[in-house]
């Protein structure tokens, strides 16, 4: 740009010759330019050409405190994320060291230990988020620079950390699927030897004295209940008009009332019944402790399979995709 343009040669000279007005010369891209000191308004020398040192320095100022302030937070975002997938590394660490050197081969705690660390598998993924967002801040203000290695390189570090995580809970899934089952298997061969021996201990009782002795104890306090109802018409007709009582007592209180023996025929009938009563209790606890373990097996397969596939899809994506961009593969290395 011209320091005087030929159509402002007067008006300069008028400007000049005041001594209120003092310029000096600077450079500025090159070109010299009219640096104003005094009083003289920038909008005077604007529409002929001229370049306002103030204005200039303003905007120097303000892109030197916007790419400060553009550091500061890319310092911020690598540091957090470094942090988290320290501290994620650390607690896995931590968490696989069992209280006994015997829980190593125990197949609970091999669940448990692949539960907590998928659980807490998204943390580094998280911070390697802050760290790729940090340079791609970088990238956009200017203020990225390329490490001369590529070993000094943070991003070569988080992808390729990206991956072996990628391949390590890719190997989870199988591992938790497999040992779910066999617990499973277990679990379930572990209830049916304890239902059958509830029902072997149950058939040694009904075969000894003292069980015959409990069971006739208890027909009498039945016979003495029933007994002291009917002789009770009051207390009867209660018990008949109340709708909680049930139709089979009812109908046996009628019954009773005429036929003596059918109090009888009925304690005989329940005594018989309690040997099945007792083996169907033990195969319906049977039944309900089946269908508990079926279904938590059911839900931890699920979900930390699932959830361990999905956090190896994105550790894999991340690392083989920002070894690809970064020229890993292709032998040259390009910016990533």
């Amino acid at each position: 740009m011209p320091l005087i343009p030929p159509n402002t040669f007067p008006l300069t000279q008028a400007i000049l010759a005041q001594p209120e007005y003092n310029f000096v010369g600077a450079k500025h891209s090159g070109s010299k330019s009219l640096v104003l000191t005094n009083n003289l308004s920038a909008g005077m020398l604007r529409p002929y050409g001229y370049i306002c040192t103030n204005s200039l320095s303003t905007i120097s100022m303000k892109a030197t405190n916007s790419r400060q302030i553009s550091s500061m937070a890319t310092r911020t975002l690598k540091v957090v994320g470094i942090i988290l997938i320290i501290s994620a590394i650390l607690d896995s660490i931590v968490l696989s060291i069992p209280g006994q050197s015997a829980d190593l081969l125990t197949r609970g705690w091999q669940m448990a230990l692949t539960t907590q660390i998928v659980d807490r598998g998204i943390l580094p993924m998280t911070g390697m988020a802050l760290i790729f967002t940090s340079f791609w801040i970088d990238s956009s203000t200017g203020n990225d620079r390329e490490p001369r290695h590529l070993f000094l390189d943070l991003r070569f570090w988080v992808v390729v950390l990206s991956s072996i995580l990628g391949l390590c809970y890719l190997l989870l899934v199988p591992a938790h699927l497999n040992n779910t089952r066999l617990e499973v298997t277990e679990s379930l061969a572990q209830i049916d030897r304890e239902a059958t021996a509830a029902e072997s201990q149950l058939n040694t009782q009904m075969s000894s004295d003292q069980f015959k002795n409990q069971v006739e104890q208890l027909k009498s306090q039945r016979r003495s209940q029933i007994t002291s109802v009917l002789s009770d018409e009051k207390k009867l007709q209660e018990v008949l008009n109340n709708p909680q009582t049930p139709e089979q007592l009812k109908k046996l209180l009628q019954e009773a009332k005429t036929n003596p023996k059918a109090l009888d025929e009925f304690l005989n009938q329940q005594a018989q019944s309690l040997p099945d009563q007792a083996r169907k209790e033990i195969s319906t606890r049977k039944e309900q402790k089946e269908k508990e373990i079926r279904m938590r097996s059911r839900n931890s397969s699920f979900q930390t399979g699932i959830n361990s596939l999905l956090l190896a899809i994105g550790y894999v994506t991340i690392g083989w995709t920002g070894l690809k961009t970064m020229g890993i593969f292709s032998g040259s290395r390009r910016k990533a």
